[in-house]
């Protein structure tokens, strides 16, 4: 085969793939006749094949925003986003009722759990009077009191909470507190990154016309990658009309997390033998 035979077949394939490219065979082998060096071929044949790379595999570009969206709304149960088995195997070693009464959220007992919602919804099981919300170290009253007799959750209704500081809800069976577990919430700078993440979430299911309980859900996994359980908590508990699997999930989260261990605990921790 003649090089101008190879050459005019190579521009004739380089058309076909390149039809806007504005090329013609007869321009370019009269371009190529008077040069007859080997390179001078191989280099414009580099040439066509980058030309072609960049038309034929453009790059695909993913935003932030919809990797983002995508991965938070492949939810599927409220069973898969509370796994009560795992949930809170760190942060509810020492949970069971104390008397009558058993705290499940905000906040952990003896720990300062971070918060994001500035109107918490208080959680628990047993029997108290009332519940109260007080800055922690104020010397002054409850910010915030109500009674609560025959309930076991209410949601805060008080003054907005301000960010980085921490609070205690307080338990009473009479006139003095029975109990306070404190929580945080938390700063503003990562409480505002949420807040427009949230409404980012809410804004896109509400356009594909998901229900209440399915908003609540997709925001409960999200609450649950930032490891922010108490709020994964008031998402769950804040639907009037929960599906049977959503009933079903809140009785097992009360008896999983207010029910003390068996004393015959095998995998409970014992005291190092000397020897």
């Amino acid at each position: 085969m003649s090089k101008n035979h190879f050459l005019h077949s190579l521009l004739a394939i380089t058309q076909s793939l390149l039809p806007n490219s504005g090329m013609t065979i007869d321009i370019e082998i009269q371009q190529l006749k008077n040069n007859t060096r080997k390179a001078s071929v191989i280099k414009f044949c580099l040439v066509l094949l980058s030309a072609s790379s960049m038309v034929i595999f453009p790059a695909v570009v993913i935003s932030p925003e919809t990797a983002f969206s995508s991965e938070v709304v492949q939810t599927t149960s409220w069973r898969e986003v509370l796994n009560i088995n795992n949930l809170f195997q760190r942060r509810r070693r020492r949970t069971a009722a104390r008397g009558n009464f058993c705290p499940i959220s905000p906040g952990v007992q003896g720990e300062i759990t971070q918060v994001w919602s500035d109107r918490p919804l208080f959680i628990w099981q047993g029997n108290i009077q009332t519940i109260g919300l007080r800055a922690r170290g104020s010397d002054t009253d409850n910010l915030w009191s109500q009674s609560v007799e025959a309930q076991q959750s209410i949601n805060y209704t008080g003054e907005k909470l301000q960010p980085g500081q921490i609070y205690e809800w307080t338990v009473y069976r009479g006139k003095n507190p029975a109990m306070f577990v404190p929580f945080r919430l938390m700063d503003s700078q990562k409480r505002d990154r949420i807040t427009q993440e949230l409404q980012t979430l809410e804004t896109e299911l509400q356009t594909k016309g998901a229900d209440k309980e399915a908003i609540a859900l997709a925001k409960a996994k999200y609450f649950a990658n930032q490891q922010l359980w108490s709020d994964v908590l008031q998402q769950a508990y804040s639907i009037s009309q929960p599906s049977d699997e959503l009933k079903q999930i809140r009785q097992d989260i009360a008896q999983q997390l207010c029910t003390a261990p068996p004393a015959n605990n095998n995998n409970a921790a014992t005291p190092n033998k000397k020897t």
